[in-house]
């Protein structure tokens, strides 16, 4: 989808569409197969966390990002992977995203 007037959140760096903001939340189960290639070496198969990357689940994560998924997409889309950060496309950030919300019950869009 091409966005004619990006609508920045956070920064720059992190722009959204109003037309990806209007459509439906994203389906978690896009992000399964790239979070096991991209995230699992660091953040483990179960978000349980790892030496190399914190825990992506529990009440921690909940604390920090609850009602805040755009700043959730914006450090995933900006700072992940650790290794190479920034290469992600907006697709696959928004679908790890998702993921990482439904994974930690917590909505997709602040309430």
């Amino acid at each position: 989808m091409r966005c004619a007037a990006p609508l920045l959140l956070l920064s720059a760096a992190a722009p959204l569409c109003v037309a990806a903001l209007a459509r439906p939340a994203v389906p978690p189960e896009r992000g399964r197969a790239l979070y096991g290639a991209q995230c699992a070496s660091c953040h483990g198969r179960a978000f349980e966390g790892m030496e190399d990357g914190p825990s992506l689940i529990g009440t921690r994560f909940q604390a920090k990002w609850r009602g805040r998924p755009d700043a959730l997409y914006a450090k995933i889309r900006q700072s992940m992977p650790q290794d190479d950060p920034g290469t992600l496309t907006p697709a696959e950030a928004g679908d790890l995203t998702a993921l990482l919300l439904a994974a930690n019950h917590l909505p997709a869009r602040p309430q």
